[in-house]
């Protein structure tokens, strides 16, 4: 736990709070797709239900396959559930081993979580999407460019650049 993980803990409510927050991009859910999947990986998962909402709102009835190391970790499975019909919980194994993944009804996906999932959804699928990078990042404005990735098109930095990317710049 670092310093400000434990200022914010002795926080109580009421307090006020000075942040930086909203750095960088979110999610495009205008693109044209007819079945989206969304693959989220532990602390990846809160930013999809955001997503799942929008798209929803938009016409879109998203699949939803969420991985978590442990069945005592799963966030949000409830709301998920609430929000679209096909919703997926994995505590066992990998997401990208789930039937709704490689059974590839799906024709764009967005995922975020931890980097190994994201390389592993990368080479599952071939349909274009969105990768939503966790990183760890310094000064959060770039200037550190101490979470600088490779694209295609040159370095990124996460947070200003990203943290997310389309398929078709990502070079793992």
């Amino acid at each position: 736990v670092g310093r400000g993980t434990k200022l914010l803990s002795a926080a109580v409510p009421g307090s006020r709070l000075d942040v930086l927050t909203h750095l960088g991009n979110g999610f495009d859910s205008e693109v044209r797709c007819e079945r989206p999947l969304l693959i989220g990986g532990g602390i990846g998962c809160p930013p999809l239900y955001l997503l799942a909402k929008e798209l929803r709102a938009s016409g879109k009835t998203p699949a939803v396959l969420l991985g978590f190391n442990a069945p005592s970790e799963v966030l949000l499975e409830q709301e998920f559930k609430a929000l679209v019909p096909e919703v997926t919980i994995v505590t066992q194994g990998y997401v990208t081993d789930s039937p709704v993944f490689t059974g590839g009804a799906y024709d764009y996906l967005y995922t975020c979580g931890p980097l190994p999932m994201l390389k592993a959804v990368y080479s599952g699928s071939q349909c274009g999407g969105q990768y939503s990078f966790e990183e760890r990042m310094g000064c959060g404005f770039g200037a550190c460019m101490g979470c600088s990735c490779r694209t295609k098109y040159g370095s990124k930095r996460i947070c200003k650049d990203g943290p997310v990317l389309y398929r078709e710049e990502i070079v793992w």
